[in-house]
Parts: C-alpha cells; sequence; structure tokens
C-alpha cells in the first residue's frame, strides 16, 4: 500500500521505521509538515517532505495516514474526507466536540487503534473462552481511549456507556525512571497523579487505573484482571479449573530472540500451556509489539478488510472522555 504522511513527530515515526522494515506492506510516497524548516532538516535523512500540502497528495498514493497531532487534527480527516482520500487515523478522537464526533464517525477509514493486536492483549482476548462468562476487568496501563477500546472488547459492552460512575484522583510521589528520550537514572522524585474510574454497566464492571507518568516509567508495567465464571485472566496468564474441577494456573509464555542488529528482543510467538495463542507474522524482523500489531493492521487494511474502521475510534472518544 502506498500512503502519504501528514506529520513528522514521534507519532509518524511508527510508520517510518514500517515502513523501512516491511516495505511489502507499507511505502511512504511522500510526507508532508506545516514548516519549511521542518521540511528542510528531515530531507536531509534522505526522506521525501515537503511543507506544501497539494504537493504532498500529488504524490501516488492508495491511502493518506494522519499522525499530526492534535492542531489542525480535524480539519485535515474534513478536508481529506471531501477530497475522497481514504483515511488512516492515527492520532486520538478524545480531543474532538460531540459535532465533530458526529461527523467522523460516517467517515470510512482506518483507526490505528492497535493495542487489541498487540502480543499482550491478542493472547489475551484468544483466551477468554477459558474464564467463562466475564462480567470484571481492572486495566491499569492504557491511557483513556486505548482503555476504553480494550474494556469495549473485552466486556462486550459495545456503544454503551456506564450506567454509574464513581472516581478518585490520588496525587503522589515516585522516583522518576523514564521519560519519552528513554530511561532516566538521576534519581529524582517527580510529582504524578493516579486516576481511578468504577465503570458499572448494564451487565459489566469496569475499573480504570491510570497514572499520569505511565506510559514513561519502568516500574508500573501492565496489569489487567479479568473475572469470569470460571475463571481469572492476567497478564501473566489463566487461573482456571480443570476438566476434573481442580484449580489450574497457565502462564503465558513470549517467546523473544535478542536480535544481532541493536540488540532489540524480537518476538516469534505467545503459548498458553500447549496451545499456541499468537504468531508474528513478520518475525525475526526486530520490530517491537506496537509496529508488529500496526504492520498487521495495514497489512489487512491494503487488503481491503476493514480492521478498526471510525464508528469504533469514536466509541472509545466517547467512553474515553470519562475516564
Amino acid at each position: 500500500m502506498k500512503a502519504v504522511l501528514l506529520g513528522t513527530g514521534w507519532r509518524s515515526q511508527f510508520f517510518v521505521r514500517i515502513a523501512r522494515l516491511v516495505p511489502s506492506v507499507l511505502e511512504i510516497t511522500a510526507i508532508y509538515t506545516h514548516t519549511e524548516e521542518r521540511a528542510r532538516e528531515l530531507e536531509r535523512n534522505g526522506l521525501s517532505v515537503t511543507s506544501d500540502l497539494d504537493r504532498a497528495l500529488s504524490a501516488p498514493h492508495d491511502a493518506v495516514i494522519v499522525a499530526s497531532g492534535r492542531n489542525g487534527f480535524f480539519g485535515n480527516l474534513r478536508l481529506l474526507h471531501d477530497n475522497g482520500e481514504k483515511i488512516i487515523a492515527e492520532t486520538t478522537f478524545l480531543s474532538l466536540g460531540e459535532e465533530e464526533l458526529s461527523e467522523v464517525e460516517d467517515y470510512g477509514g482506518l483507526v490505528m487503534e492497535q493495542y487489541q493486536h498487540t502480543p499482550l492483549f491478542a493472547s489475551v482476548i484468544a483466551s477468554l473462552p477459558m474464564a467463562g462468562k466475564i462480567d470484571q476487568l481492572y486495566l491499569s496501563g492504557l491511557h483513556n481511549h486505548h482503555s476504553a477500546a480494550i474494556a469495549r472488547k473485552i466486556l462486550s459492552i459495545g456503544h454503551d456507556l456506564p450506567d454509574e460512575i464513581s472516581s478518585i484522583d490520588y496525587p503522589s510521589r515516585i522516583v522518576r525512571t523514564g521519560s519519552r528520550a528513554g530511561l532516566d537514572s538521576a534519581g529524582e522524585m517527580e510529582d504524578y497523579e493516579r486516576r481511578i474510574r468504577i465503570m458499572k454497566f448494564r451487565s459489566s464492571l469496569f475499573i480504570h487505573d491510570f497514572s499520569s507518568n505511565q506510559y514513561h516509567s519502568y516500574l508500573y508495567g501492565k496489569k489487567l484482571e479479568i473475572r469470569g465464571s470460571s475463571g481469572i485472566i492476567t497478564e501473566s496468564g489463566v487461573n482456571s479449573v480443570d476438566d476434573r474441577g481442580y484449580p489450574v494456573s497457565i502462564p503465558f509464555v513470549f517467546h523473544r530472540d535478542v536480535s544481532k542488529g541493536n540488540g532489540a528482543l524480537t518476538l516469534s510467538h505467545v503459548t498458553l500451556g500447549g496451545r499456541t495463542l499468537f504468531v508474528n507474522p513478520y518475525y525475526p524482523l526486530a520490530m517491537n509489539d506496537d509496529e508488529i500489531a500496526m504492520t498487521m493492521m495495514l497489512e489487512r487494511y491494503g487488503k481491503g478488510e476493514d480492521p478498526y474502521p471510525f464508528r469504533e475510534g469514536v466509541a472509545d472518544a466517547r467512553l474515553g472522555k470519562l475516564l
């Protein structure tokens, strides 16, 4: 699939890496940035970049990837929709108002909500039948719309909003271990806020637990607990009962190699007991879990499938605004 990429920030870097690693799935034919200075800077790195949107869109393409952040996000979506473009939206719909959400809900395109395709959550979702009828989810580690997307999938709540909400916001301090730039070993303290939302739906309970520094800390990790009628699933594995009624604990095993090139951990597959739950189709390429999931979605979209339409991204935003 050929694509024009709008945006040059950290969001766009996923797509640049995917295009370099798996050119059979994605070829970026032009990149747009809103400043001439930024365009010249990136062109020196060998990228085809322009600050002229019309020029970018004149490059051969099958779709346009919007990874430009909040500034101008809705305007870009509307312009591309009116021009009949196939749109791939990386940026969340969380910042859009209800009128704007109602408009983009009917747009055709793909929302890059990749978490349920990552090795962890794909394996968790594949193991859901082992927990029986599921009615409770505790999830810590994902921000608003991402958490909403996983909750809607696991609890089968569709586009429903909760009947009751309880909230706790708690300020605290912890040692800083990381930032967007990577590991931070200076040992300085940082303030953060823990936000807990307890949501009761018609037949399920969702507890969302997120700290403001969680994405860039090496201390938290992703935590989840799914409670069903015959078992409990966590990020570590499944606690259930066997055919004779005895409790059993089966761990998820993430089979990873150390890639020789840059030392990155490369996942080949995930198992649970004797079952293979997830297979990385791009192994042994050095891709992180997000890149594996995003490439899978792009490949499906390029084949004419509809992995995550705009109406699902809108549902994530409506629930995510409450988290």
